[in-house]
C-alpha cells in the first residue's frame, strides 16, 4: 500500500498540473478543497488501487508507472495496460461506483490524492470538476485502446516499439525507465527471453541506445518505421503450400467444373446424330428378313 507519509505543495508548483485532474482546475474551482490534496509516496509493487473496490479518495499518479490489471470470470488477473504521470484512479468514487481495473506500482513514484467524503462536502464536484472528469475518463479510454492494440502489430519487436513509445509519452521523455522483461512480458503475452533479444534488435537497428539494465533513450523514426513496416505486413494473409495449390481452383465456383470439362472431351450435337443413327441402323436391318417371309 502507499506509504502513510504524505507532503504538501501547491498545484502551481506542481510540473504536472497541466496533466493532472487536480491541477487543471482553475485556482477559484479548487480554493475550496485545496487543503484537501495531499502527496504520499508508493513503492514499487504496492496495490494503488483494486478492481471491485470502492474507492476512498480521487488520486493522481504524479511520478511512477504502473501496470493495469483486469481479472477475468477465472479469477486471474492479466496485464491489459500501463498507467504514468497525470492518470487518474479512484474515479469511480465520484459515481459511488467500484474501481474496474487494479493498479499495481511498477516503479517507485509520488501520487496526489483527494478524500472524496471531505470533497463532496466541501462542493468540490461543480460543473468544472466534472467536466475535467469527464475528459480525464475519455482519455482513459484512448490509452486503454493504444495498449490493446499493440497486440495486434505482427512481432515482438514491433509490439515492444510502440510499447516503449507509449512509456515515453506516459513518462514524459525520451530517456525511459523500463520495467522488468517480466512485467513487459506479461503485458505482451510473451517470454522474458524474448524481451531480451527483441531489446537487442532494436538497438541494433538504432531504434534506442541502452544506457543500462533500466533505462533506454529511444529514437522515434527507427520505431515508427517498424510500427509501419508490420502494419503493411499485417494486411497480407501468409499462404502455405496447400493453399497456393488450392488457390485457382478457389477462385471461382465454376472452377472444379471447368476443370472436370478439360478432363473430359466435349459432346458436340453431331456426335449425338450419328450415335443415334448407328444404333437405329441394326433394328432396321433386323426387321427386314421378317417383311420378305411374310411375303412369301
Amino acid at each position: 500500500m502507499p506509504s502513510s507519509e504524505t507532503e504538501r505543495k501547491p498545484c502551481h508548483e506542481c510540473s504536472s498540473r497541466l496533466q493532472c485532474l487536480i491541477g487543471r482546475q482553475s485556482d477559484a474551482g479548487r480554493a475550496p478543497w485545496a487543503a484537501l490534496v495531499e502527496e504520499r509516496r508508493f513503492r514499487k509493487g504496492d496495490v494503488l488501487q483494486r478492481q471491485g473496490d470502492a474507492a476512498q479518495s480521487v488520486a493522481v499518479l504524479k511520478v511512477g508507472t504502473a501496470l493495469l490489471q483486469r481479472t477475468g470470470v477465472d479469477g486471474t488477473p492479466r496485464p491489459v495496460a500501463m498507467a504514468g504521470c497525470g492518470q487518474a484512479l479512484g474515479t469511480g468514487a465520484v459515481a459511488g461506483t467500484p474501481e474496474d481495473l487494479t493498479w499495481v506500482a511498477v516503479l517507485e513514484g509520488r501520487m496526489c490524492h483527494v478524500p472524496i467524503a471531505a470533497l463532496l462536502r466541501a462542493g468540490g464536484t461543480g460543473p468544472e470538476f466534472l467536466l475535467s472528469l469527464l475528459r480525464e475518463e475519455a482519455l482513459a479510454r484512448t490509452r486503454l485502446a493504444d495498449w490493446s492494440g499493440l497486440l495486434r502489430l505482427r512481432g515482438v519487436p514491433a509490439q515492444l516499439a510502440s510499447a516503449l513509445l507509449q512509456l515515453a509519452q506516459l513518462q514524459r521523455s525520451t530517456l525511459v525507465r523500463l520495467p522488468t522483461h517480466t512485467v513487459l512480458a506479461s503485458l505482451l503475452a510473451t517470454t522474458r527471453e524474448t524481451i531480451a533479444r527483441s531489446l537487442t534488435q532494436l538497438a541494433r537497428q538504432g531504434a534506442v541506445v541502452r544506457h543500462d539494465r533500466w533505462h533506454c533513450a529511444i529514437v522515434r523514426g527507427p520505431l515508427v518505421a517498424l510500427l509501419e513496416g508490420s502494419q503493411a505486413h499485417a494486411g497480407e494473409v501468409p499462404r502455405t503450400g496447400a493453399s497456393r495449390t488450392a488457390a485457382p481452383a478457389a477462385a471461382s465456383p465454376a472452377a472444379p467444373w471447368a476443370a472436370a470439362s478439360r478432363r473430359v472431351p466435349p459432346v458436340r450435337e453431331l456426335d449425338l446424330v450419328a450415335d443415334a443413327a448407328a444404333v437405329r441402323r441394326p433394328v432396321r436391318a433386323a426387321a427386314a428378313p421378317v417383311a420378305q417371309a411374310a411375303r412369301a
